[in-house]
């Protein structure tokens, strides 16, 4: 039987050799994740001037979402993951996030992303993985 870190790290994207970004976020969830980088990935608390593999965030509201989610994707690999984490409902009012998934999603979209994949990350926090459009990547 698979533990739940290496579930966790199969389930995000997780492998040795990957430049991994993980910004502010609930300090449960960031060890979670932090814990589930495997051995050999590089991991980063802020952007500086490097392309990541895989870049967290925490998005709290629609406002300037958009450019946010251009912002991230100018530190992206091209065939790397922007992964938005949201509470759960139940999570969400007593952090202050006003942003429901679907109003996500259609920033992200705007930005011309594309949303492939979400992930339970903590009891408490999910992410949904955006990625650069296939025909927008170099080859």
């Amino acid at each position: 039987m698979a533990s739940a870190t290496s579930d966790l790290t199969r389930k995000l994207g997780l492998r040795p050799g990957l430049a991994v970004c993980v910004l502010q976020g609930p300090a449960d969830v960031v060890t979670a994740i932090r814990q589930a980088c495997p051995r050999g990935a590089r991991w980063r608390r802020a952007l500086g001037a490097t392309k990541f593999d895989l870049i967290f965030f925490w998005p709290r509201a629609k406002t300037g979402l958009a450019e946010e989610f251009a912002r991230l994707q100018s530190h992206l690999q091209p065939n790397g993951a922007i992964w938005a984490v949201l509470p759960k409902k139940a999570m969400a009012a007593q952090r202050g996030v006003r942003l429901t998934w679907e109003e996500m999603q259609s920033e992200g979209l705007r930005g011309d992303l594309v949303d492939n994949k979400d992930a339970s990350i903590t009891s408490t926090d999910y992410g949904t993985r955006f990625v650069i459009r296939k025909e927008r990547r170099p080859s």
